[in-house]
């Protein structure tokens, strides 16, 4: 008896795991989308005592693995080649500190290099500064590199000398001009650039014409002037630019007197 019973019971649980097996396999084709027997799935659900719901996880169950699948199908392709350009580029990286460092080691050795010449080069201009000295200079070259350098000093002077001047002169044209402007006004003044233009035709009577008439011939003044200094400023660069031509032709034969 107890064996019949055990063969019973053997016979039951080989039928319910046959039933699971149907369940899982048709899961799967229905995440497939394929077909699959619905009265052997009717049979099995009773069987395992499941129900559609159930049945309907299962799918879901089986399309995330089979993702899943898919993925890990992946592993070994992407995994190799993966390890390969991490290698590639671990490489590339060690190539890149390679050349750097040597670089550095270059700009290194160049630095003491620069060190080097670049006093070299400051001693050289103190020494080029201190031959050329005028005071310093012996001989005949002496008093001719004495009298050309004071020749330009004299020149940039007086140039110097005719820039402020004409800085004056403009600025107090500027200001006559802004004096007249103010008594006239200032109305016309877009149509009429020049004061010269905007003082034509305007009727003055009393103070006002006094005041006018000053400021304009305190204006034609400075403009007269303006003119005179930007002429002699065109005469002091064209003797500074002599004047230093005379003092770069003689430096050479100075710095070896």
């Amino acid at each position: 008896m107890a064996a019949i019973l055990d063969a019973l019971r053997g016979r039951m649980r080989q039928r319910e795991a046959t039933s699971v097996d149907t369940i899982a396999a048709a899961a799967r084709a229905a995440a497939r989308g394929e077909t699959y027997d619905v009265t052997q799935i009717e049979s099995a659900l009773v069987e395992t005592r499941q129900t559609a719901a159930d049945f309907e996880a299962a799918i879901d169950v089986a399309r995330q693995r089979q993702t899943w699948l898919k993925q890990f199908e992946q592993l070994a392709a992407a995994a190799s080649k993966a390890d390969k350009l991490e290698a590639a580029i671990q490489a590339e990286e060690e190539k890149l500190a390679e050349a750097r460092r040597a670089a550095i080691a270059r700009c290194d050795a160049m630095r003491v290099e620069l060190a080097i010449h670049a006093s070299r080069r400051d001693q050289g201009k103190d020494a080029r500064e201190a031959l050329l000295r005028p005071a310093g200079v012996p001989g005949t070259i002496g008093d001719q590199w004495r009298s050309a350098v004071e020749a330009r000093d004299a020149a940039e002077s007086q140039r110097e000398d005719t820039q402020r001047q004409l800085r004056e002169a403009r600025s107090k044209f500027k200001s006559e001009e802004g004096w007249i402007e103010q008594i006239i006004g200032e109305a016309d003044k877009s149509l009429k650039p020049s004061i010269f233009d905007r003082l034509a035709g305007q009727k003055l009577y009393g103070d006002q014409a006094n005041r006018v008439e000053q400021h304009t011939l305190a204006l034609k003044r400075a403009q007269r002037r303006i003119a005179e200094l930007e002429e002699q400023l065109g005469n002091d660069e064209k003797t500074l630019t002599r004047t230093q031509k005379a003092v770069d032709d003689l430096a050479a034969q100075v710095v070896k007197a």
